[in-house]
Protein backbone atom coordinates (compact mmCIF):
# COMPACT_ATOMS: atom_id res chain seq x y z
CA UNK A 1 0.00 0.00 0.00
CA UNK A 2 0.99 3.45 -0.83
CA UNK A 3 1.49 6.02 2.41
CA UNK A 4 -1.15 8.06 3.33
CA UNK A 5 -0.13 11.52 2.05
CA UNK A 6 0.11 9.63 -1.05
CA UNK A 7 -3.22 8.51 -1.46
CA UNK A 8 -4.16 12.13 -0.07
CA UNK A 9 -1.89 13.51 -2.99
CA UNK A 10 -3.54 11.58 -5.49
CA UNK A 11 -7.25 12.16 -4.25
CA UNK A 12 -6.40 15.97 -4.60
CA UNK A 13 -4.71 16.46 -7.89
CA UNK A 14 -7.72 14.12 -9.31
CA UNK A 15 -10.58 16.06 -6.82
CA UNK A 16 -8.41 19.90 -9.15
CA UNK A 17 -7.97 17.93 -12.68
CA UNK A 18 -11.54 17.20 -12.19
CA UNK A 19 -12.62 20.98 -11.94
CA UNK A 20 -10.90 22.16 -15.39
CA UNK A 21 -12.49 18.80 -17.71
CA UNK A 22 -15.28 20.72 -18.91
CA UNK A 23 -13.16 24.00 -19.76
CA UNK A 24 -14.55 25.99 -17.19
CA UNK A 25 -13.38 26.49 -13.50
CA UNK A 26 -16.12 28.59 -11.95
CA UNK A 27 -16.26 31.44 -8.73
CA UNK A 28 -18.21 28.90 -7.33
CA UNK A 29 -16.02 26.06 -7.82
CA UNK A 30 -12.75 28.41 -6.63
CA UNK A 31 -14.81 29.23 -3.29
CA UNK A 32 -14.92 26.00 -2.45
CA UNK A 33 -11.50 25.06 -2.82
CA UNK A 34 -10.44 28.16 -0.72
CA UNK A 35 -13.15 27.05 1.78
CA UNK A 36 -11.45 23.76 2.30
CA UNK A 37 -8.29 25.26 2.52
CA UNK A 38 -8.90 27.04 5.31
CA UNK A 39 -10.40 24.42 7.20
CA UNK A 40 -7.86 23.33 8.85
CA UNK A 41 -6.60 20.39 6.83
CA UNK A 42 -4.52 22.33 4.39
CA UNK A 43 -0.72 21.16 4.05
CA UNK A 44 2.14 22.30 1.68
CA UNK A 45 1.82 19.20 -0.64
CA UNK A 46 -1.65 20.68 -1.23
CA UNK A 47 -0.54 24.01 -1.47
CA UNK A 48 1.67 22.62 -4.12
CA UNK A 49 -1.13 20.65 -6.33
CA UNK A 50 -2.79 24.55 -5.64
CA UNK A 51 -0.27 26.27 -7.11
CA UNK A 52 0.38 23.88 -10.00
CA UNK A 53 -3.56 23.94 -10.76
CA UNK A 54 -3.48 27.51 -11.26
CA UNK A 55 -0.42 27.83 -13.37
CA UNK A 56 -1.29 25.38 -15.86
CA UNK A 57 -5.30 25.49 -16.01
CA UNK A 58 -4.83 29.64 -15.34
CA UNK A 59 -6.75 29.51 -18.93
CA UNK A 60 -9.44 27.37 -17.88
CA UNK A 61 -10.68 30.31 -15.26
CA UNK A 62 -13.84 32.63 -15.59
CA UNK A 63 -12.04 36.09 -14.93
CA UNK A 64 -12.85 36.52 -11.77
CA UNK A 65 -12.28 32.99 -10.44
CA UNK A 66 -8.74 32.97 -11.42
CA UNK A 67 -8.29 36.50 -9.46
CA UNK A 68 -9.63 35.32 -6.27
CA UNK A 69 -7.60 31.97 -6.45
CA UNK A 70 -4.52 34.08 -7.48
CA UNK A 71 -4.95 36.46 -4.17
CA UNK A 72 -5.77 33.35 -2.12
CA UNK A 73 -2.75 31.72 -3.26
CA UNK A 74 -0.39 35.33 -3.36
CA UNK A 75 -1.75 36.35 -0.18
CA UNK A 76 -3.06 34.12 2.44
CA UNK A 77 -2.16 30.28 1.18
CA UNK A 78 1.12 30.32 3.21
CA UNK A 79 -0.77 30.78 6.19
CA UNK A 80 -2.78 27.60 6.27
CA UNK A 81 -0.11 25.27 4.59
CA UNK A 82 1.08 23.47 7.54
CA UNK A 83 4.13 21.16 7.62
CA UNK A 84 3.19 17.29 8.22
CA UNK A 85 4.71 16.34 11.37
CA UNK A 86 7.43 13.42 10.95
CA UNK A 87 6.08 10.50 12.78
CA UNK A 88 7.17 6.93 12.25
CA UNK A 89 6.81 3.27 13.88
CA UNK A 90 7.34 2.12 16.13
CA UNK A 91 9.86 0.79 13.98
CA UNK A 92 8.86 -3.23 12.81
CA UNK A 93 11.41 -6.39 13.80
CA UNK A 94 12.59 -7.92 10.77
CA UNK A 95 12.95 -6.41 7.27
CA UNK A 96 10.77 -3.56 6.34
CA UNK A 97 7.68 -5.07 3.50
CA UNK A 98 8.39 -4.96 0.60
CA UNK A 99 6.12 -3.07 -1.47
CA UNK A 100 3.04 -5.21 -2.64
CA UNK A 101 4.12 -5.16 -6.94
CA UNK A 102 7.57 -6.40 -5.51
CA UNK A 103 6.28 -9.02 -3.23
CA UNK A 104 3.65 -10.58 -6.24
CA UNK A 105 6.37 -10.45 -8.81
CA UNK A 106 8.40 -13.23 -6.95
CA UNK A 107 11.49 -12.36 -8.49
CA UNK A 108 12.61 -9.70 -5.34
CA UNK A 109 14.51 -10.68 -1.99
CA UNK A 110 16.65 -9.86 0.18
CA UNK A 111 20.18 -10.54 -0.43
CA UNK A 112 23.20 -9.96 1.52
CA UNK A 113 25.39 -7.43 0.16
CA UNK A 114 29.09 -6.97 1.02
CA UNK A 115 30.22 -3.42 0.81
CA UNK A 116 31.35 -0.64 3.05
CA UNK A 117 29.33 2.07 4.81
CA UNK A 118 30.80 5.30 2.73
CA UNK A 119 33.54 5.25 0.24
CA UNK A 120 35.27 8.90 0.08
CA UNK A 121 32.98 10.04 2.64
CA UNK A 122 28.98 10.99 1.90
CA UNK A 123 28.62 12.35 -1.86
CA UNK A 124 25.70 14.66 -2.88
CA UNK A 125 26.11 12.48 -6.15
CA UNK A 126 26.76 8.91 -4.24
CA UNK A 127 22.87 8.92 -4.25
CA UNK A 128 21.07 7.01 -6.98
CA UNK A 129 16.90 6.83 -6.51
CA UNK A 130 15.67 3.18 -7.94
CA UNK A 131 12.26 1.66 -7.91
CA UNK A 132 10.12 3.58 -5.13
CA UNK A 133 8.58 7.11 -5.31
CA UNK A 134 10.55 8.40 -2.78
CA UNK A 135 12.67 11.16 -4.35
CA UNK A 136 11.75 13.21 -1.83
CA UNK A 137 13.81 11.17 1.19
CA UNK A 138 16.56 10.88 -1.70
CA UNK A 139 16.86 14.20 -3.18
CA UNK A 140 17.30 15.01 0.93
CA UNK A 141 19.99 12.68 1.16
CA UNK A 142 21.69 14.41 -1.65
CA UNK A 143 21.30 17.99 0.18
CA UNK A 144 22.06 17.09 3.77
CA UNK A 145 25.26 15.28 1.99
CA UNK A 146 26.57 18.36 0.33
CA UNK A 147 26.73 21.35 3.56
CA UNK A 148 26.18 18.39 6.50
CA UNK A 149 27.63 15.07 5.43
CA UNK A 150 28.77 14.89 9.45
CA UNK A 151 25.14 14.52 10.16
CA UNK A 152 25.23 11.27 8.04
CA UNK A 153 28.25 9.89 9.44
CA UNK A 154 27.30 10.40 12.84
CA UNK A 155 23.55 9.00 12.39
CA UNK A 156 24.68 5.63 11.10
CA UNK A 157 26.71 2.98 13.58
CA UNK A 158 27.69 0.05 12.57
CA UNK A 159 27.15 -2.86 15.13
CA UNK A 160 29.23 -5.98 16.16
CA UNK A 161 26.80 -8.37 14.68
CA UNK A 162 26.91 -6.58 11.06
CA UNK A 163 23.77 -4.77 11.74
CA UNK A 164 23.32 -0.42 11.29
CA UNK A 165 21.52 1.56 13.91
CA UNK A 166 19.98 4.57 11.88
CA UNK A 167 19.31 7.58 14.03
CA UNK A 168 16.30 9.46 12.83
CA UNK A 169 14.59 12.69 14.56
CA UNK A 170 10.82 12.88 15.31
CA UNK A 171 8.33 15.62 15.83
CA UNK A 172 4.82 15.11 16.61
CA UNK A 173 3.94 18.50 17.27
CA UNK A 174 5.61 21.59 15.00
CA UNK A 175 5.54 23.38 18.46
CA UNK A 176 7.81 20.70 20.25
CA UNK A 177 11.50 19.87 19.83
CA UNK A 178 12.51 16.85 17.79
CA UNK A 179 13.86 13.87 19.15
CA UNK A 180 15.71 10.97 18.25
CA UNK A 181 14.74 7.45 16.71
CA UNK A 182 17.01 4.64 16.61
CA UNK A 183 16.52 1.79 13.98
CA UNK A 184 18.48 -0.98 13.47
CA UNK A 185 18.46 -2.56 10.37
CA UNK A 186 20.69 -5.89 8.57
CA UNK A 187 23.19 -5.81 5.24
CA UNK A 188 20.55 -7.24 3.46
CA UNK A 189 18.93 -5.46 0.76
CA UNK A 190 16.28 -6.20 -1.81
CA UNK A 191 17.34 -7.40 -4.95
CA UNK A 192 16.06 -8.82 -8.52
CA UNK A 193 18.59 -10.24 -10.62
CA UNK A 194 21.78 -9.35 -8.55
CA UNK A 195 20.71 -5.57 -8.86
CA UNK A 196 19.10 -3.47 -6.24
CA UNK A 197 15.11 -2.40 -6.38
CA UNK A 198 15.26 0.50 -4.69
CA UNK A 199 17.91 3.07 -3.92
CA UNK A 200 21.85 2.48 -4.68
CA UNK A 201 24.89 4.10 -4.40
CA UNK A 202 26.82 5.28 -8.02
CA UNK A 203 30.00 3.49 -6.26
CA UNK A 204 29.16 -0.31 -6.25
CA UNK A 205 31.15 -0.85 -2.65
CA UNK A 206 29.41 2.03 -0.77
CA UNK A 207 25.97 1.02 0.94
CA UNK A 208 24.81 4.34 3.00
CA UNK A 209 22.02 5.42 0.80
CA UNK A 210 20.43 1.78 0.91
CA UNK A 211 21.13 1.61 4.33
CA UNK A 212 19.11 4.91 5.33
CA UNK A 213 16.45 4.07 3.08
CA UNK A 214 15.86 0.83 4.45
CA UNK A 215 15.99 1.93 7.79
CA UNK A 216 13.33 4.75 6.84
CA UNK A 217 11.19 2.28 5.39
CA UNK A 218 11.56 0.22 8.82
CA UNK A 219 10.81 3.27 10.92
CA UNK A 220 7.63 4.03 8.63
CA UNK A 221 6.25 0.78 8.40
CA UNK A 222 7.36 -0.76 5.01
CA UNK A 223 8.59 0.54 1.80
CA UNK A 224 5.02 1.31 0.60
CA UNK A 225 4.63 3.90 3.37
CA UNK A 226 7.65 5.69 1.87
CA UNK A 227 6.03 6.20 -1.10
CA UNK A 228 5.25 9.80 -1.49
CA UNK A 229 6.25 12.02 0.96
CA UNK A 230 7.51 15.91 1.90
CA UNK A 231 10.86 16.71 1.67
CA UNK A 232 10.65 19.43 4.29
CA UNK A 233 9.75 15.64 6.54
CA UNK A 234 12.60 14.00 5.43
CA UNK A 235 14.95 17.07 6.00
CA UNK A 236 13.89 17.25 9.53
CA UNK A 237 14.39 13.32 10.05
CA UNK A 238 17.84 13.49 8.81
CA UNK A 239 19.08 16.56 10.58
CA UNK A 240 16.63 17.03 13.63
CA UNK A 241 15.69 20.68 12.78
CA UNK A 242 12.57 22.28 12.23
CA UNK A 243 11.88 23.00 8.58
CA UNK A 244 10.49 25.82 6.23
CA UNK A 245 9.03 26.13 2.70
CA UNK A 246 9.09 28.54 0.14
CA UNK A 247 5.77 28.33 -2.29
CA UNK A 248 6.81 29.34 -5.70
CA UNK A 249 3.58 30.81 -6.98
CA UNK A 250 2.82 32.50 -10.25
CA UNK A 251 2.97 35.73 -9.89
CA UNK A 252 6.49 35.57 -8.09
CA UNK A 253 9.11 36.93 -9.85
CA UNK A 254 12.12 35.65 -11.22
CA UNK A 255 14.28 37.80 -8.73
CA UNK A 256 12.27 36.81 -6.02
CA UNK A 257 12.53 32.96 -6.54
CA UNK A 258 16.05 33.61 -7.00
CA UNK A 259 16.36 35.46 -3.80
CA UNK A 260 14.53 32.78 -2.39
CA UNK A 261 16.96 30.01 -3.45
CA UNK A 262 19.65 31.50 -2.10
CA UNK A 263 18.02 32.35 1.54
CA UNK A 264 17.60 28.67 1.40
CA UNK A 265 20.89 27.53 1.18
CA UNK A 266 22.19 30.73 2.93
CA UNK A 267 24.65 29.26 6.28
CA UNK A 268 24.92 25.83 5.51
CA UNK A 269 21.20 25.29 4.49
CA UNK A 270 19.98 21.88 2.84
CA UNK A 271 16.78 22.26 -0.06
CA UNK A 272 14.80 20.37 -2.04
CA UNK A 273 12.35 21.65 -4.70
CA UNK A 274 9.16 20.38 -6.06
CA UNK A 275 8.28 20.23 -9.98
CA UNK A 276 5.41 21.21 -11.39
CA UNK A 277 2.60 18.55 -10.65
CA UNK A 278 0.23 19.04 -13.90
CA UNK A 279 0.94 19.00 -17.89
CA UNK A 280 3.41 18.22 -19.57
CA UNK A 281 7.06 19.04 -18.28
CA UNK A 282 10.18 20.99 -19.83
CA UNK A 283 12.48 18.44 -21.99
CA UNK A 284 14.57 16.58 -19.24
CA UNK A 285 12.46 17.54 -15.99
CA UNK A 286 9.78 15.26 -14.52
CA UNK A 287 6.67 15.79 -13.30
CA UNK A 288 6.19 16.00 -9.80
CA UNK A 289 9.41 15.42 -8.72
CA UNK A 290 11.96 16.06 -5.75
CA UNK A 291 15.27 17.30 -6.80
CA UNK A 292 17.96 18.45 -5.02
CA UNK A 293 18.57 21.92 -4.72
CA UNK A 294 22.54 22.43 -4.60
CA UNK A 295 23.22 26.33 -5.32
CA UNK A 296 22.57 29.39 -7.12
CA UNK A 297 25.32 31.55 -9.87
CA UNK A 298 25.36 35.12 -11.67
CA UNK A 299 26.99 34.60 -15.63
CA UNK A 300 26.49 36.66 -18.26
CA UNK A 301 23.84 39.08 -16.29
CA UNK A 302 21.77 35.62 -16.14
CA UNK A 303 20.28 34.19 -12.71
CA UNK A 304 20.98 30.73 -12.76
CA UNK A 305 20.02 27.69 -10.80
CA UNK A 306 21.94 24.42 -9.93
CA UNK A 307 20.02 21.48 -9.20
CA UNK A 308 19.77 17.20 -8.84
CA UNK A 309 17.46 14.54 -10.46
CA UNK A 310 18.08 11.89 -7.51
CA UNK A 311 17.84 9.32 -10.10
CA UNK A 312 21.03 9.94 -11.11
CA UNK A 313 20.67 10.89 -14.50
CA UNK A 314 18.21 12.24 -16.51
CA UNK A 315 18.36 16.37 -17.30
CA UNK A 316 18.07 19.11 -19.49
CA UNK A 317 20.52 20.85 -21.33
CA UNK A 318 23.28 18.57 -22.75
CA UNK A 319 26.35 18.84 -20.85
CA UNK A 320 27.48 15.21 -22.22
CA UNK A 321 27.62 13.87 -18.56
CA UNK A 322 23.57 12.57 -17.93
CA UNK A 323 24.23 12.15 -14.03
CA UNK A 324 21.48 14.12 -13.49
CA UNK A 325 23.10 17.79 -12.28
CA UNK A 326 22.15 20.47 -14.39
CA UNK A 327 21.71 24.35 -14.24
CA UNK A 328 18.94 26.26 -15.98
CA UNK A 329 17.84 30.23 -15.77
CA UNK A 330 15.75 31.29 -12.60
CA UNK A 331 12.62 32.23 -15.16
CA UNK A 332 12.86 28.59 -16.54
CA UNK A 333 13.58 27.35 -12.98
CA UNK A 334 10.25 29.70 -11.74
CA UNK A 335 8.03 28.16 -14.32
CA UNK A 336 9.01 24.35 -13.75
CA UNK A 337 8.97 24.12 -9.88
CA UNK A 338 6.11 24.99 -7.35
CA UNK A 339 7.50 24.65 -4.17
CA UNK A 340 10.70 24.94 -2.01
CA UNK A 341 11.25 23.05 1.41
CA UNK A 342 14.46 23.61 3.19
CA UNK A 343 16.07 23.18 7.08
CA UNK A 344 19.11 25.15 8.19
CA UNK A 345 21.31 22.60 10.41
CA UNK A 346 22.97 24.53 13.55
Amino acid sequence: MPSKLMAECNRYKAQLTSLAKDGKVTKAEVTALVKEARSGTFTEVKAHYLIGFLAHYGDKFEPSARAALTRFVNRDMKAYARIEEEVGGPAKAGQPTLTVSDRHSGDVEYVARPGKVQVGGFGLDDVMQGGLGDCYLLSSLSAVAQTHPELLKNAIKTNRDGTYTVTFYEREDMSKPAHPERVTVDGKFAMRDGEFVYASAREQKELWPQIFEKAYAAWKGGFGKTEGGMGAAALQALTGTKPGFTLLTPTMTPADAFAAVKAALAGGGCAVTLSQPFGKPQQGLIADHAYTLLGTEEKNGQQLVRLRNPWGSMEPGADGKDDGIFTMPVEDYLRAFTLLEFVRPA
